[in-house]
């Protein structure tokens, strides 16, 4: 078994562009209650999987009305899409517009790569580019894909640290994970069969890596089906504490972060159903039952994670459907209207209001200033615009 030395501390005066902030940073004043300096109970920071311009226009501004730590992540698949393809010059594209909007902003940012794969060749390129244009990287060694089984704890460990020794001293945090997690994600991002964290594991991995942000596997799942419909995903809480104990002894600042831990809201199930009976029975007949079908995390659950030091809690499938829900809305609200401004205007808003409720209910808000509407009043409703939406939480 190969001896690793003491791993590079994470270099916290690195100073990124204007309002930047590793993700580590912000999912620790998270963890240890801090909004405003002041000492609250623990909340977590949602992290919005981000794959087009717009995305990223509504979640910065559901960040600046609320005042809340934003976190951008990027999978390979949505670099890919922003440039044509190639994901190095879809980390320039998208790190250069989120720095340029954080510029300008009222709130501090972290941008972390999602699902970082350090075994390939053209997965080392990818996250050695993120480790240049973001503040924040998963090294997600954990699967051997080809194979479709676990990767041995020592090569996981020896990828992750490789990363680790490359990135802290920049000032960019590390996510590692430690167990398989399954579902589908996206085409980059998938896994037929999942596994628990081994906590007889976890202490070694946390050691010799040194990553201060580690993504255990309790029972969460990728994707928009993560259990049978009508039943209650369970989530393997108690072994989340367990883990939670064993890394307070070793790195108190240790941050667990819940992969595939969407939602799925109903009232946006309900509005796509109901715009497919809308737009005609065959289109209900064909897709209704699919979106019926669509199970999510129950948020009870996400909040017994909150409580077992889970500070970054991944979210994207829910922001998909919201996206998909606006649109086929718009269609069926002027099928002719030529101006595909106005479609983006549309799904954009719905986008934004998706981003604030998950928002409040993780807490975090009034972080860098009061929020500027009354969090208890807003309502998130496709039926309703984002101003009305606004103006009624005032």
């Amino acid at each position: 078994m190969k001896k690793y030395t003491d791993p590079p501390q994470l270099n916290v005066s690195r100073r990124f562009p204007d309002n930047m902030m590793s993700a580590h940073a912000l999912t620790l004043k998270a963890k240890q209650g801090d909004k405003g300096g002041k000492k609250v109970a623990s909340y977590a920071i949602p992290a919005f999987n981000i794959t087009t311009i717009q995305g990223i226009n509504a979640a910065f501004d559901a960040f600046e009305t609320l005042g809340s730590s934003g976190l951008l992540a990027l999978s390979n698949s949505a670099l890919k899409h922003f440039s044509a393809g190639d994901p190095i010059s879809g980390l320039e594209i998208a790190s250069a517009y989120i720095q340029a909007r954080a510029k300008r902003s009222s709130i501090k940012v972290a941008t972390h790569l999602d699902h970082g794969d350090y075994t390939t060749e053209s997965g080392r390129k990818v996250v050695q580019g993120a480790v240049q244009h973001l503040t924040s990287v998963m090294a997600d060694n954990s699967t051997d894909h080809a194979n479709k089984v676990a990767r041995s704890l020592e090569e996981n460990i020896a990828y992750t640290r490789e990363v680790v020794d490359m990135a802290h001293p920049l000032g960019v945090s590390v996510e590692g994970e430690l167990g398989v997690l399954a579902g589908e994600e996206d085409e980059d991002t998938k896994s037929e069969f999942s596994t628990y964290t081994n906590p007889d594991e976890f202490e070694q991995f946390i050691t010799e890596t040194g990553v201060l942000m580690v993504a255990p596997t309790i029972g969460t799942m990728h994707g928009p089906n993560k259990g049978k419909p009508g039943t209650k995903v369970k989530l393997n809480i108690e072994l989340a504490h367990e883990l939670l104990k064993i890394a307070d002894q070793v790195q108190p600042e240790t941050i667990f972060v819940a992969h595939g831990a969407s939602t799925l809201y109903p009232q946006v199930v309900d509005y796509a159903v109901e715009q497919l009976e809308a737009i005609g029975s065959s289109m209900a007949e064909r897709y209704g039952q699919t979106w019926k079908n669509f199970v999510g995390t129950d948020w009870e659950q996400i909040q017994g994670l909150i409580g077992a030091g889970f500070a970054k809690i991944n979210t994207d499938t829910e922001n998909r459907q919201t996206f998909l829900s606006a649109l086929l809305g718009a269609i069926n609200e002027n099928s002719a209207k030529i101006d595909i401004r106005w479609y983006d205007k549309k799904t954009t808003e719905a986008l934004t209001q998706s981003y604030l409720i998950k928002l409040i209910m993780a807490e975090n808000y009034g972080v860098w200033h009061e929020p500027k509407i009354n969090v208890d009043k807003f309502k998130f409703d496709l039926n309703t615009s984002l101003a009305d939406a606004l103006a009624a939480a005032k």
